[in-house]
């Protein structure tokens, strides 16, 4: 067996939700001969530590070079890796979301676009004008195991309590927030109790204050509480049937396994879409009644920009919060959803045709620019490297 030459990594993701974090997890899971610096400020980077949790390890300090980096869904970040002359390999999740230049990065050695059904929305963005050569790679999900079942349904909310959403005043944010747990989390908790349906975890950015008006209305025995990703793949292998706001990462992550799957109202722009590009054809998913989210209206902040679009989908949720009405409106949905919904859920069985050996693929393409990097530099002075230079960018 032979032994893989070890090198350095900067690492970088963009800073909203988990998945990104949760992808970079999977791919490092693959360069285990890898020293990895986390890019971005200390607050942050304390946070996806946390939730990436004992299984990856991270230098204390940075070198006073890198060999290569790997950068997810954040072309800032990105770009000023670039400057510094550390070869970028850029994992662009959602190529379907990239509208503007400033969503693409300047110069990558290799650009990683996920996999997605392209027949159902066109890749019409400015990653075509780049002149990048485009790696398509299979979704990034953690390897397939067999699912047991059996232990019930697991609801998750990622997306909820994102931080560095850049543009949109946090009491806006935190009110979106309270607005969805209040339209949609807790009502479907009562419609799933309601019914004798069993629930074995509630999962996602939940914070603890919701975790405690959950606990107080479920049984002990359901978990409440974020998850890391080994956690959530052990919780997810045990469950007949996966609720989830509509998150790329986690719809994948489910069709991998063949979990019946149901689509929650979408929390931001990319998830409206996930929705739209993941389902089944005509499938009935819990999507915001047009009283509450207006899609032609939609469609018109779509060019106005991502701070037009997720302030005019939280201010929405907002409203509708205090409407007893919408709200009611929005608990009708749900139930209807749940009464209708087939027993093989509502996403797209031809998604696992997209593959699952995403991480493994872009670790390839890490360690050959690692390789080339190292040779190609020999006899070349240091370069002094800061890991504390990028913004924190803000899309989704």
């Amino acid at each position: 067996m032979s032994i893989e030459p070890e090198f350095s990594l900067l690492a970088a993701t963009r800073s909203i939700g988990w998945g990104g974090v949760g992808k970079l997890g999977l791919i490092l899971e693959k360069l285990p001969s890898a020293h990895v610096v986390l890019h971005g400020d200390e607050y942050t980077n304390a946070l996806k530590k946390e939730f990436l949790g004992s299984h990856h390890k991270f230098e204390a300090r940075p070198p006073t070079r890198c060999d290569v980096a790997l950068v997810i869904n954040d072309a800032a970040a990105a770009n000023s890796i670039a400057d510094l002359n550390v070869p970028v390999v850029y994992v662009d999740s959602l190529p379907y979301m990239r509208v503007t230049d400033d969503d693409i990065p300047e110069k990558v050695a290799f650009y990683c676009a996920q996999k997605y059904p392209i027949e159902l929305l066109p890749l019409t963005s400015p990653l075509l004008r780049k002149g990048h050569d485009i790696s398509w790679i299979d979704p990034i999900v953690p390897t397939p195991q067999s699912r047991h079942g059996g232990r019930g349904i697991v609801i998750n909310v990622g997306g909820l309590y994102t931080y560095g959403l850049a543009g949109l005043p946090s009491d806006l944010v935190n009110d979106a927030v309270d607005a969805y747990l209040n339209l949609v989390l807790f009502p479907l908790v009562d419609v799933l109790q309601g019914t004798g349906r069993e629930i074995s975890a509630i999962c996602g950015n939940i914070n603890t204050d919701t975790c405690r008006r959950l606990r107080a209305i479920v049984p002990d025995s359901v978990t409440v509480s974020p998850q890391s990703p080994h956690a959530f793949e052990r919780i997810l292998a045990d469950a007949d049937l996966l609720i989830t706001s509509p998150g790329s990462t986690t719809i994948l992550q489910a069709i991998s396994i063949n979990l019946p799957t149901l689509l929650l109202p979408s929390q931001n722009r990319s998830q409206w879409f996930n929705a739209q590009i993941y389902s089944k054809p005509n499938a009935e998913i819990m999507q915001w009644p047009g009283s509450v989210l207006d899609v032609a209206e939609l469609e018109r902040k779509l060019s106005k920009g991502v701070v037009a679009l997720n302030t005019y989908i939280y201010r929405s949720m907002i409203d509708a919060a205090t409407s007893q009405d919408l709200s009611d409106e929005v608990s009708t949905t749900i139930r209807n959803a749940l009464l209708n919904a087939p027993d093989d859920g509502v996403l797209n069985p031809r998604l696992s045709a997209l593959g699952d050996a995403g991480a493994d693929q872009v670790a390839q393409f890490v360690k050959q620019v690692a390789l080339r990097r190292q040779k190609d530099r020999q006899g070349q002075p240091d370069l002094e490297l800061s890991v504390d230079t990028a913004p924190q960018d803000a899309d989704r």
